[in-house]
């Protein structure tokens, strides 16, 4: 999968537009992406990432940087010897598509917004 573009509110994947929060685990787009507890990722919002197969998981954290990743989540990955990027969303998806361009396996929660 390759992002073609990302600016608030807006990521197009593969040609298709997406105006909420996604995730990407292998080469499905999960859209309608919401959080449980809205701006706190925490396992239960990311057990289908978690579960991939993946070297590298990449959370694009809003516009401005307004969504975090708990604890237990970043343990949750490092224990499966899953990298973790966090990073704010526009430079979240130009990493995505580079380690994916240089064949690492990687997955990814894209929040758009804020």
């Amino acid at each position: 999968m390759k992002i073609q573009s990302y600016h608030f509110g807006h990521i197009e994947i593969d040609g298709k537009a997406y105006k909420n929060d996604v995730k990407l685990v292998g080469d499905k787009v999960v859209p309608d992406w919401w959080r449980s507890r809205g701006h706190l990722v925490e396992p239960k919002d990311v057990k289908d990432l978690l579960g991939a197969d993946a070297e590298v998981c990449i959370f694009g954290t809003g516009a401005y940087g307004a969504m975090r990743v708990s604890s237990a989540v970043k343990s949750a990955f490092k224990g499966r010897g899953v990298k973790v990027v966090l990073e704010k969303t526009e430079s979240a998806c130009d990493t995505y598509n580079r380690l994916s361009k240089e064949g690492k396996k990687v997955v990814a929660g894209f929040h758009l917004s804020c």
